[in-house]
């Protein structure tokens, strides 16, 4: 018994340590790359946020895509975000989650480290998100929140309680949206299959009169 108790915690504790299947997939760029950005210049400050310190965001630009089954959600979420600093040069981190209408907030994706520099404009984030799958269809709130690369504290946040455009985001995830529900067709032989079922019969039964006469 003691032994099975062991064994059972093993493998507990290893099925723990598994890594869990993605449940998006995510590309990012970077306003320093060589990348066009999704802007053509930079837009007016973004409206009331979450939280700000000495850094905060001047803008958030949402596109959604990609809608196979045509139900009016979309499992592609691109986020380009411009973030400013009252400091010379701040290394940051964003974190981007969605909230469903029921349930708790869910983190999809955490950027990589870069650089702030005051009120510039080319030090832009962007993101591609591919929805894999553990989204079932509805209107999502995203959050973007940045943090101190350095000391991790939050130096600012944004999301749909602040502003409308990240909020009610019609979403679902590819397996969703990619799915294809199977069709059963039901033949039916109808008052011509009957028919022949029955010249079937007095050919029969024609051949059997025959070989009984001879």
């Amino acid at each position: 018994m003691k032994n099975i108790i062991i064994w059972f915690l093993s493998s507990s504790l290893l099925l723990a340590a598994l890594p869990a299947a993605a449940d998006s997939r995510t590309t990012e760029r970077h306003g320093t790359n060589t990348a066009v950005s999704l802007k053509s210049n930079k837009p007016q400050m973004a409206g009331v946020q979450g939280y700000q310190s000495h850094v905060w965001f001047h803008s958030v630009d949402v596109f959604l895509s990609g809608d196979l089954d045509s139900n009016g959600y979309y499992h592609r979420l691109e986020v380009e975000l411009d973030a400013d600093t009252s400091e010379r040069y701040q290394q940051v981190f964003a974190e981007f989650s969605l909230l469903p209408t029921y349930g708790g907030e869910r983190l999809f994706y955490t950027s990589s480290v870069f650089e702030l520099y005051r009120d510039s404009a080319d030090d832009w984030l962007a993101i591609d998100t591919i929805l894999e799958n553990r989204f079932a269809a509805d209107e999502y709130l995203l959050t973007i929140r940045l943090f101190d690369a350095a000391t991790g504290y939050l130096l600012a946040e944004i999301s749909g309680f602040d502003d409308a455009n990240l909020d009610l985001l019609p979403l679902e995830d590819y397996g969703r949206d990619s799915y294809v529900s199977s069709t059963t067709v039901e033949v039916s032989g109808g008052s011509t299959g009957i028919l022949l079922l029955l010249a079937l019969c007095l050919v029969l039964w024609q051949r059997r009169n025959t070989h009984g006469a001879g």
